[in-house]
């Protein structure tokens, strides 16, 4: 039985296995999942922890269920934050909705230090291991991810006036016929994993990992009529030399004789060589940039299309590059996106230990 495993849960697990003051049974247990989340066979599994291939098949169900806390549940090491964990859950719900100096930890972000002295504080309890107080976060509701980052830099009142006009002068260029894009540049990863396992007898497993990273950028422009995606790739890295290829391929592209195009601030996208030929007689005349305000990628209808590309594709295993990539431009390039500036998906955000 293969097993889905999150790469915050998948440092734990390792941290669990390899933890000498750890149960045995949870090391086993992790190491047990850790195999299975890659899809190795039980017998295999059973075979490398020492133990009945019927007992090992109860254990990827159980992580089905319960997720980590079936790792520790019942077992020395990590029992007593199991056992907090289903025991207080309801205050420690209420206790992670509000800022952690209210619960009396000097922090502004919940994270370990902060839970540690929240615990300490209303519930005399102290673990050992910093994955005792990560899984408490989980029956909680809380992932393990790390907040969004926020810009300093970024204005609201700013912001919110800057896209007032952008809005404002779209609607009057779709009124009068022109052809507006909203565009942006993404850069889609191949990542290879190659595994291989020895089984001396007599020894524990020796595990080698091999990981390659492949990438391609490109450059999408989101038609505000047509709700359809150009997509170009890049040669190279991303710079002005290549914005004023896709932009001219865009161009000649595009029947309407003018012609928008909403791009981030990006450095290079200022550039005087790009400027300058958006004037009359030369290569960009026929295109019109606008720029929304900085720091502001939600506001980008185009920057949505690539995060939906990348949470439908992201997570189907392809054996090549060329496959994995392709698999990214077909979905992007294959549908109609119904996004524009007074249009566009939630914001998903990962603020998870932010009070």
């Amino acid at each position: 039985m293969q097993v889905g495993v999150t790469p915050e849960e998948t440092a734990v697990l390792i941290r669990w296995k390899k933890r000498p003051d750890n149960h045995v049974l949870v090391q086993m247990k992790a190491e047990a999942i850790l195999y299975a989340s890659r899809g190795v066979d039980v017998g295999i599994i059973a075979e490398m922890v020492e133990r009945a291939e019927r007992t090992v098949q109860e254990w990827p169900a159980d992580w089905q269920t319960t997720r980590m806390c079936s790792v520790p549940a019942g077992h020395a090491g990590n029992r007593d934050a199991a056992e907090l964990a289903r025991a207080r859950k309801q205050e420690l719900e209420t206790i992670l909705a509000q800022p952690p100096s209210q619960a009396g930890s000097r922090a502004g972000f919940w994270d370990v230090p902060a839970i540690r002295d929240a615990v300490k504080i209303l519930f005399d309890v102290e673990h050992q291991s910093d994955s005792s107080y990560q899984l408490l976060l989980r029956p909680c509701g809380p992932s393990l991810e790390l907040p969004d980052p926020f810009d300093k830099h970024r204005n609201e009142k700013a912001t919110t006036r800057r896209m007032t006009e952008v809005k404002t002068q779209v609607k009057a260029l779709l009124d009068a016929g022109w052809e507006v894009y909203t565009a942006d540049e993404a850069r889609p990863e191949h990542e290879a994993e190659t595994r291989r396992m020895w089984l001396p007898k007599g020894q524990r497993t020796k595990l080698s990992v091999d990981r390659k990273k492949t990438s391609q950028s490109f450059f999408g422009a989101l038609s505000l009529t047509s709700k359809k995606v150009k997509l170009y790739p890049i040669e190279g890295n991303q710079n002005t030399e290549q914005t004023i290829l896709s932009l001219d391929r865009l161009q000649r592209e595009t029947e309407a004789e003018k012609i928008a195009v909403v791009l981030d601030n990006a450095r290079f996208h200022h550039a005087k060589a790009l400027t300058a030929l958006h004037e009359p007689g030369r290569l960009l005349e026929r295109i019109t940039p606008i720029h929304p305000p900085p720091y502001a990628p939600d506001h980008n209808p185009a920057e949505h299309v690539r995060n939906t590309a990348k949470n439908n594709t992201a997570n189907i295993q392809h054996e090549t590059p060329e496959e994995t990539l392709g698999a990214s431009a077909s979905y992007i390039a294959s549908r109609t996106f119904d996004y524009d500036f007074e249009h566009l998906p939630p914001r998903e955000t990962r603020n998870d230990f932010v009070s």
